[in-house]
């Protein structure tokens, strides 16, 4: 494991999820408790964007292309928020595990 991970896998993915929640406690926050769909949705979106379904249905009114739409980008999100807690699970790992490396690599040039 090398710095260039640690920072990049493990100190950047927190500082963008801290970034994350304190823009974003204004929007899932609701009468002082975490309302859990917007929670989701609020570390979904900007991980989930490129999983989101674009289908536009042609033989459709109004309401209905903008349901299918808005379906779309809930089910992006919700897929955006397993993948955002896979990269913090990841992080973490990498915050807990880097100082435990560089001990054991110092202990094998010494001896």
């Amino acid at each position: 494991m090398t710095m260039k991970n640690f920072i990049l896998k493990g100190i950047l993915p927190l500082m963008a999820f801290g970034i994350i929640t304190w823009l974003g406690q204004y929007i899932f926050m609701v009468d002082g408790s975490v309302d859990w769909f917007r929670f989701m949705l609020v570390y979904g979106v900007p991980i989930g964007i490129p999983y989101m379904f674009i289908i536009v249905p042609t033989k459709m009114d109004l309401s209905g292309t903008m349901g299918i739409v808005a379906l779309g980008a809930i089910i992006g999100a919700v897929f955006g928020f397993v993948i955002a807690v896979g990269i913090a699970i990841r992080a973490v790992w990498y915050i807990f595990a880097f100082p435990i490396s560089v001990l054991i690599r110092r202990r094998r040039h010494r001896i």
